[in-house]
This record gives C-alpha cells, structure tokens and sequence, in this order.
C-alpha cells in the first residue's frame, strides 16, 4: 500500500466520493496539510474529519485519504502548530499537526471497526466484489467521473453503491499493516503527545489487521502519567487483548479502563471496578487532562456502557448506589446515556425481555423512580427528558406523576 504523499496524484479521485459529493477536490484541499500557512492546514484536517470521515461514516474516499495521512507522520509538517476546527479532544490550538492526523486515522480505523464488526476479512472482500455487475458498476463509476449525475435522484439509491461503500471497508482492511507501519515508529516519539495518540491509533488500527500484535512496551517504557498509561491499557482493550494484570495497578483510573476489556466480561472484579468508579462519575470524568481518544465523549459513558452489558435485573440492588450517582450528575443532554440502561435493568427488561409496563413498582423500583423525579436538571416545563424510555417502559413522563408513583406503595 502507498503511504506516500503522492497519493494524492496517483488515485483517481473522480472515481470516488465523499460525505459531499464527487472527491475531485480532495487534492486541493488535502494539500493544505502540507502547507506552512495555518489557516489551511486547519481547513484541511476540518476536511478530514467533517467529509472524508463524516460523523462515523466511511466514504469510498477515505482510504486513499488515509493512506496520504499516514505518508504525513513522518513529514516535519506534522510538526507545525494547528488548532483542533472540531474543538475535540485533539487538543489545544498550539498541538502539532501529528496528534491530530494519528487521532483522525484512530477515528477511521473505529468507523470501519463498527460497520464491520463480525464480518472476516474474507467475506469483506466477498461483499465488495461486484460479480457480474462489474460492468454496471464501472459504467456508473464512469458517470460519476465525468459529472453526468446531475438530476439523478435514484443514485444514492443505487445497489450498486452498498458494493462502493463495502469496497472502501475492504481497503481500509487490507491498508491497515500499512498505516499500522507508519505509526509504529511514533510509539516511542520524543513527544509524550505523540506517543499518546499513537499509541490510541495503533490500538484501532490493530482491530483491522490480521497481522502481529503491535508491541507497546516501548511505549510504556516512556509513559510519564496517567494519560499515556491509560492510552495504552486503553489500546490493549481495543485490540482484543487480556488487560487483567492492570486490575490490581494502584490506579483507580488505570484499573477501571482494564476493566472494560472483552476478556474480563465475567470477571467480578472487573466489575467491581466499573461499580466503584461510577460511584462518583464526575471524578470518574476529572481522570484525564487529555482524555484518550477511546472515550468518545464522557468517560463515566463509556464506564455505564459496560456495567449495563454485564449487568442483569438480577444485580439492581447493588446497582440502585450507582444509578443515584449517576441521576445526580445526568442532565437533559446526559440522561439516556447515563440513565436509560440501569433504569431498563431495575425494571426487570432486557434485550430478551422487552415487554415494558410495570403497574405496581416493588421497593427497589420505586427508588430508582425517585432518584429521576428527583433531579431538577432531568426535567424541562414539566416533561422528562427520559420521556421516550419512560413511555418505552410503561412508566409515566410527567413528573408529577413519576414521583407519586414512586412514593406510593
């Protein structure tokens, strides 16, 4: 695979497309990362991340993009100053532009992972081959190129394309030994940023492959805090990895992020560490100065993830602590998912139990009510913004109503 920045000149952009339309601008704008004006280079990685990769969506062109930003790690234009145009987690306005192009192919590698789980590399291939329709596909190809679209609105709807977009994951399969490859050298960068972002990366990366495992201890060799140890357990959950010996690491926030591997979904104490950190959520959401970039948003969403999915009705007791933590920090943006899925599981429903409606709440239930009508900032002029899981679950939307039926035996 060509990691190059001729990239740019060797793929034939016409062919491909992205969250706006025909990528024939793809190697005017993605230039700009090599660019010694700021402004542009700024505006090329808002590019990236808002229409090559466009809200977790992968487009056909994406993997040359990739492919190009890999050829930059190296590049000492990466070692340029860029703001974050996105203002996430990437970092500051006066970052290098290096931890922001290892963050979008992190986000990249997550995005095919997410479409593609389950699926072998095998039947990837399998579903981008376009059989006895290469013909058609390729005349269509060609119609995009030359821009004879206009006024086609069956297009997008085309069965064609599904082919399109399942060749885009396919080659960000096959690309992956070699993005891994540009970014394993910046695992022991001199640059604890780098490192950190690297580090993340190759943990996405390394759930595309089907290589060797990348090897870390270089980087922990180097992890000067809790950023860039968590940054590695964290990469080690992605790639599939046991973490357990970090179970017993004097770190809470190290311990609770080993926690979260796949391995240890039947571990008690793994799940003991999940309770104990969402006994107080916004400590768990202080942890980290740069959070890893595995956490997509609040760190103590990902932690509720995860105790929900290894939680049953069965465990609502010992939960009702967690969930009154949780319903005292939730707000009308946070609710469902802080909320819905412990409150799903005191209500006894579960993905195999999904009929809702509980007429006379016991005990337990009605403190779990409580903890929700109890919470000013759950609800706006009267109406919860859990309405749509309280209606799902038979419950009452209206607060008034929530707290007498929490109250009353």
């Amino acid at each position: 695979m060509d990691t190059r920045a001729d990239t740019l000149r060797s793929t034939d952009w016409s062919r491909t497309f992205h969250a706006h339309g025909q990528a024939t601008d793809a190697p005017e704008v993605l230039a700009g990362l090599l660019s010694a004006k700021g402004e542009e280079r700024a505006e090329a990685l808002a590019y990236l991340n808002g229409v090559i990769l466009h809200q977790g969506t992968v487009y056909p062109a994406t993997p040359p993009a990739a492919l190009f930003v890999a050829g930059l790690l190296a590049d000492p234009v990466g070692d340029l100053p860029v703001s974050d145009p996105l203002g996430g987690a990437a970092g500051a306005p006066s970052d290098p532009l290096r931890p922001h192009l290892l963050g979008f192919l992190a986000d990249v590698a997550r995005a095919v992972t997410e479409v593609s789980a389950g699926r072998s590399l095998a039947h990837m291939i399998e579903l981008a081959d376009p059989g006895e329709q290469r013909d058609e596909l390729d005349a269509l190809l060609t119609r995009m190129a030359r821009g004879d679209t206009e006024g086609d609105e069956g297009l997008w709807e085309d069965p064609l394309l599904d082919t399109v977009f399942h060749a885009a994951l396919r080659d960000l399969h096959l690309a992956a030994p070699a993005l891994l490859g540009a970014v394993r050298p910046l695992l022991t960068h001199a640059d604890g940023r780098v490192r950190q972002q690297a580090v993340t990366a190759s943990g996405a990366l390394s759930r595309l492959g089907e290589g060797p495992e990348v090897d870390l201890s270089g980087a922990a060799d180097l992890a000067e805090n809790r950023d860039q140890g968590a940054a590695i357990v964290l990469a080690l959950v992605e790639g599939g990895r046991d973490t357990s010996a970090f179970l017993t690491h004097p770190d809470q926030a190290i311990r609770a992020c080993a926690a979260l591997s796949e391995h240890l979904e039947d571990d008690p104490v793994a799940l003991g560490e999940l309770r104990t950190a969402l006994a107080d959520p916004s400590a768990a959401d202080s942890w980290f100065q740069d959070r890893p970039g595995f956490f997509p948003g609040h760190v103590r969403s990902s932690l509720v993830d995860a105790l929900v999915a290894r939680s049953g009705p069965g465990d609502a007791a010992d939960l009702l602590p967690v969930f009154r933590a949780l319903a005292g920090v939730a707000s009308v943006f946070t609710s469902e998912s802080d909320l819905a899925g412990l409150l799903r599981l005191a209500m006894g429903v579960t993905e195999e139990t999904t009929v809702p409606g509980v007429v006379s709440p016991t005990d337990l239930q009605r403190a779990y009510l409580r903890a929700v009508a109890d919470n000013d900032r759950l609800w706006s002029t009267g109406v919860a913004s859990l309405s749509p899981v309280l209606h799902g679950l038979g419950l009452p939307s209206d607060r008034e109503a929530l707290a007498a039926l929490a109250a009353n035996p």
